[in-house]
Protein backbone atom coordinates (compact mmCIF):
# COMPACT_ATOMS: atom_id res chain seq x y z
CA UNK A 1 0.00 0.00 0.00
CA UNK A 2 3.02 2.30 0.38
CA UNK A 3 3.14 2.40 -3.41
CA UNK A 4 -0.40 3.81 -3.59
CA UNK A 5 0.37 6.59 -1.09
CA UNK A 6 3.46 7.51 -3.11
CA UNK A 7 1.35 7.44 -6.24
CA UNK A 8 -1.12 9.76 -4.49
CA UNK A 9 1.70 12.14 -3.62
CA UNK A 10 2.81 12.14 -7.24
CA UNK A 11 -0.68 12.81 -8.54
CA UNK A 12 -1.29 15.71 -6.18
CA UNK A 13 2.09 17.27 -6.91
CA UNK A 14 1.23 17.03 -10.57
CA UNK A 15 -2.05 18.80 -9.85
CA UNK A 16 -0.60 21.61 -7.74
CA UNK A 17 2.71 22.10 -9.51
CA UNK A 18 1.89 22.08 -13.22
CA UNK A 19 4.78 19.64 -13.84
CA UNK A 20 7.53 22.24 -13.77
CA UNK A 21 11.04 21.41 -12.53
CA UNK A 22 11.46 21.46 -8.79
CA UNK A 23 13.71 24.04 -7.19
CA UNK A 24 15.03 23.70 -3.67
CA UNK A 25 13.16 25.73 -1.09
CA UNK A 26 14.96 28.89 -0.05
CA UNK A 27 13.07 28.71 3.22
CA UNK A 28 15.22 27.35 6.03
CA UNK A 29 13.75 24.11 7.30
CA UNK A 30 12.28 24.54 10.74
CA UNK A 31 12.88 21.78 13.23
CA UNK A 32 9.78 19.66 13.71
CA UNK A 33 8.61 19.39 17.30
CA UNK A 34 7.05 16.12 18.47
CA UNK A 35 3.53 16.26 19.89
CA UNK A 36 2.75 13.34 22.19
CA UNK A 37 -0.32 11.24 21.40
CA UNK A 38 -1.50 7.78 22.32
CA UNK A 39 -1.37 6.50 18.76
CA UNK A 40 1.92 7.92 17.44
CA UNK A 41 4.20 10.93 17.54
CA UNK A 42 3.00 13.92 15.57
CA UNK A 43 5.10 16.96 14.67
CA UNK A 44 4.27 20.62 14.69
CA UNK A 45 5.47 21.93 11.36
CA UNK A 46 6.17 25.64 11.24
CA UNK A 47 6.81 27.66 8.09
CA UNK A 48 8.37 31.02 8.92
CA UNK A 49 8.16 32.21 5.29
CA UNK A 50 4.60 30.87 4.92
CA UNK A 51 3.58 32.21 8.33
CA UNK A 52 1.68 29.08 9.39
CA UNK A 53 1.84 26.05 11.64
CA UNK A 54 0.18 22.67 11.28
CA UNK A 55 0.47 19.31 13.07
CA UNK A 56 1.58 16.48 10.77
CA UNK A 57 1.91 12.76 11.48
CA UNK A 58 5.68 12.89 10.87
CA UNK A 59 8.38 15.22 9.61
CA UNK A 60 7.32 16.37 6.13
CA UNK A 61 9.33 16.53 2.94
CA UNK A 62 9.50 20.09 1.57
CA UNK A 63 9.32 21.04 -2.11
CA UNK A 64 9.06 24.31 -4.00
CA UNK A 65 7.91 24.51 -7.59
CA UNK A 66 6.85 27.19 -10.04
CA UNK A 67 3.18 27.04 -11.07
CA UNK A 68 1.72 29.00 -13.95
CA UNK A 69 -1.77 30.31 -13.19
CA UNK A 70 -4.20 32.51 -15.11
CA UNK A 71 -2.93 35.48 -13.06
CA UNK A 72 0.84 34.96 -12.73
CA UNK A 73 3.53 32.36 -12.25
CA UNK A 74 3.80 31.70 -8.53
CA UNK A 75 6.12 29.67 -6.33
CA UNK A 76 4.19 26.81 -4.70
CA UNK A 77 5.80 25.76 -1.41
CA UNK A 78 4.64 22.31 -0.29
CA UNK A 79 5.24 20.17 2.80
CA UNK A 80 4.17 16.52 2.44
CA UNK A 81 3.89 13.95 5.22
CA UNK A 82 3.06 10.31 4.47
CA UNK A 83 1.52 8.14 7.18
CA UNK A 84 -0.57 4.96 7.17
CA UNK A 85 -0.75 4.97 3.34
CA UNK A 86 -2.15 8.52 3.49
CA UNK A 87 -0.63 11.78 2.23
CA UNK A 88 -0.93 15.03 4.22
CA UNK A 89 -0.30 18.23 2.25
CA UNK A 90 0.33 21.76 3.50
CA UNK A 91 1.18 24.44 0.96
CA UNK A 92 1.16 28.14 0.29
CA UNK A 93 1.73 30.45 -2.67
CA UNK A 94 1.84 34.24 -2.87
CA UNK A 95 0.25 36.07 -5.76
CA UNK A 96 1.84 39.37 -6.85
CA UNK A 97 -1.31 41.45 -6.27
CA UNK A 98 -4.33 41.22 -4.02
CA UNK A 99 -7.51 39.75 -5.45
CA UNK A 100 -10.61 41.97 -5.29
CA UNK A 101 -13.04 40.88 -2.56
CA UNK A 102 -15.57 39.77 -5.19
CA UNK A 103 -13.04 37.21 -6.55
CA UNK A 104 -12.18 35.50 -3.26
CA UNK A 105 -14.95 32.86 -3.12
CA UNK A 106 -14.76 32.05 -6.85
CA UNK A 107 -10.95 31.60 -6.52
CA UNK A 108 -11.33 29.30 -3.52
CA UNK A 109 -13.95 27.30 -5.41
CA UNK A 110 -11.70 27.00 -8.47
CA UNK A 111 -8.76 25.87 -6.31
CA UNK A 112 -10.93 23.17 -4.72
CA UNK A 113 -12.21 22.01 -8.11
CA UNK A 114 -8.64 21.96 -9.44
CA UNK A 115 -7.38 19.73 -6.63
CA UNK A 116 -10.32 17.32 -6.78
CA UNK A 117 -10.66 17.38 -10.58
CA UNK A 118 -6.95 16.81 -11.07
CA UNK A 119 -7.42 13.53 -9.26
CA UNK A 120 -10.63 12.73 -11.15
CA UNK A 121 -12.56 13.04 -7.92
CA UNK A 122 -16.00 14.30 -6.97
CA UNK A 123 -16.74 16.90 -4.28
CA UNK A 124 -19.17 15.43 -1.72
CA UNK A 125 -19.38 18.47 0.58
CA UNK A 126 -18.12 22.03 0.51
CA UNK A 127 -18.66 25.04 2.74
CA UNK A 128 -17.29 28.52 3.32
CA UNK A 129 -15.41 29.14 6.55
CA UNK A 130 -13.09 31.65 8.20
CA UNK A 131 -9.74 31.23 9.89
CA UNK A 132 -9.05 34.52 11.60
CA UNK A 133 -9.25 37.08 8.80
CA UNK A 134 -8.70 34.50 6.05
CA UNK A 135 -11.57 33.32 3.87
CA UNK A 136 -11.59 29.53 3.49
CA UNK A 137 -13.32 26.68 1.69
CA UNK A 138 -13.59 23.35 3.54
CA UNK A 139 -14.33 20.32 1.40
CA UNK A 140 -14.61 16.54 1.25
CA UNK A 141 -14.35 14.44 -1.89
CA UNK A 142 -14.12 10.91 -3.23
CA UNK A 143 -12.04 9.52 -6.06
CA UNK A 144 -9.63 6.76 -7.03
CA UNK A 145 -5.89 6.23 -6.74
CA UNK A 146 -5.13 3.70 -9.43
CA UNK A 147 -8.06 1.28 -8.82
CA UNK A 148 -8.30 2.03 -5.09
CA UNK A 149 -11.23 4.03 -3.68
CA UNK A 150 -9.86 7.19 -2.05
CA UNK A 151 -11.15 9.96 0.19
CA UNK A 152 -9.90 13.53 0.42
CA UNK A 153 -10.60 16.25 2.93
CA UNK A 154 -9.16 19.73 2.93
CA UNK A 155 -9.19 23.42 3.65
CA UNK A 156 -8.14 26.12 1.19
CA UNK A 157 -7.71 29.67 2.47
CA UNK A 158 -6.91 33.04 0.97
CA UNK A 159 -5.25 35.36 3.48
CA UNK A 160 -4.84 39.10 2.92
CA UNK A 161 -6.45 38.53 -0.52
CA UNK A 162 -3.12 37.29 -1.97
CA UNK A 163 -1.67 34.27 -0.11
CA UNK A 164 -3.27 30.92 -0.89
CA UNK A 165 -2.99 28.12 1.67
CA UNK A 166 -3.96 24.54 0.86
CA UNK A 167 -4.22 21.86 3.56
CA UNK A 168 -5.60 18.49 2.55
CA UNK A 169 -5.30 14.76 3.06
CA UNK A 170 -5.62 12.05 0.44
CA UNK A 171 -6.07 8.47 1.67
CA UNK A 172 -7.32 5.08 0.53
CA UNK A 173 -10.88 4.70 1.81
CA UNK A 174 -9.86 1.67 3.88
CA UNK A 175 -7.08 3.64 5.63
CA UNK A 176 -8.87 6.98 6.06
CA UNK A 177 -8.89 8.16 9.68
CA UNK A 178 -11.33 10.99 10.48
CA UNK A 179 -9.52 11.52 13.79
CA UNK A 180 -6.11 12.01 12.15
CA UNK A 181 -7.45 14.04 9.24
CA UNK A 182 -9.46 16.38 11.49
CA UNK A 183 -6.48 16.74 13.82
CA UNK A 184 -4.33 17.83 10.87
CA UNK A 185 -6.84 20.26 9.33
CA UNK A 186 -7.98 21.76 12.63
CA UNK A 187 -4.38 22.32 13.76
CA UNK A 188 -3.67 24.66 10.83
CA UNK A 189 -3.02 28.19 12.14
CA UNK A 190 -1.98 31.32 10.29
CA UNK A 191 0.57 33.47 12.12
CA UNK A 192 -0.27 37.17 12.09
Amino acid sequence: MKRSASFAVGLVLLTVSACTPSTPSSEPASPAKPIATNASSWYEYSSEAGKFTVSMPNKPEEKSEEKKTDVATVKMNVAISEFNDSAYFASYADFPEKFPDAEIEPRLNEAMKGIVGGLKGKVTSSKESKLGKASCRDFEATGKIQAIDALFKGRICLNDNRRFYQMFVLAPATKYSNTDVDRFINSFKIKE
